[in-house]
């Protein structure tokens, strides 16, 4: 289960996006080249400014990876609402003052994301 890979990689102190990405490369088969996971430095911590949270970035970025174009668009609607609807924000600093630890969030972008996925 998606979500247990992403508790593991927590638990090994990897950033947000590149939990997120070899989680869901274990989980789903996908082959990651290390040049994208090098990438993650980059957009960790909300773009290093508390943008948007790099878990969800991450997570669009497995669905591209997953689906065509056009189901991705759908896609990705869908798990950004679910996400909002969840959390009631997307930005990194406001997950953040919710009280909830990193692993908290990521554990449930892992649930959305699989239950997008499977959908």
């Amino acid at each position: 289960m998606l979500k247990e890979k992403v508790r593991a990689y927590c638990k090994a102190g990897e950033n947000c996006s590149r939990i997120i990405l070899q989680s869901a490369a274990e989980e789903y088969g996908i082959s990651l080249p290390e040049e994208v996971l090098a990438v993650c430095g980059g957009i960790n911590g909300g773009f290093g400014i508390g943008g948007i949270c790099s878990g969800l970035v991450a997570s669009i970025m497995v669905l591209g990876l997953l689906f065509d174009e056009e189901t991705v668009k759908i896609k990705r609607i869908l798990f950004l609402i679910k996400a909002q609807e969840r959390f009631g924000y997307l930005d990194c600093c406001r997950l953040s003052s919710l009280g909830i630890d990193c692993r908290g969030v990521l554990e449930g972008i892992a649930e959305i994301l699989q239950e997008v996925i499977e959908e």
